[in-house]
């Protein structure tokens, strides 16, 4: 007699899944947000179904229930992922938001217009001596400010023709 089990406890990892898990956070961590987080960010790239419970990824991961719960939380906040409901079960499922690097690259870019708006406004008081580090970074914001919303139809376009391949 075969016996039926429909997800394994812990689910299966190749060395590349694992490698994806542990660069993720360390990306994460270096961005000042929790490596569990990031960890569990490069989990939901690679795993299969693309849909995860907090078990799930918890198992998968080796995370503690509690560490999972408060950064699923963070993760959601970021716009990194989304819960989704099935009508058959009553946890909820994770999976990563489609849009979410180039809104995240959006907001940086935005955060930085407020840095280069603070140059701006400081060079046009004429009170520094030297002023080649605040024209630069000036200067970059308002390169990326005039590129990016190009940059992001490019990027719907192509992630578009992607997917139509696929």
């Amino acid at each position: 007699m075969t016996e039926v089990i429909e997800r394994p406890v812990e689910a299966p990892r190749g060395d590349d899944v694992h490698d994806l898990v542990d660069e993720m956070g360390l990306f994460f961590k270096n961005l000042g947000v929790p490596r569990a987080a990031g960890q569990m960010f490069g989990y939901l790239m690679a795993c299969d179904p693309p849909e995860q419970s907090a078990g799930e990824i918890a198992a998968a991961i080796g995370i503690s229930a509690a560490s999972v719960s408060s950064n699923l939380r963070l993760l959601v906040q970021l716009g990194a992922i989304e819960p989704r409901a099935r009508r058959s079960d009553r946890k909820t499922f994770y999976r990563l938001r489609r849009d979410f690097w180039i809104e995240m690259a959006t907001r940086k870019m935005g955060a930085f217009e407020h840095l280069a708006t603070l140059g701006r406004d400081i060079r046009a008081r004429g009170t520094l001596g030297r002023t080649d580090g605040v024209e630069e970074m000036v200067a970059f914001s308002e390169f990326w400010k005039r590129e990016l919303p190009g940059l992001t139809e490019r990027w719907k376009r192509e992630r578009s023709a992607m997917s139509e391949a696929r």
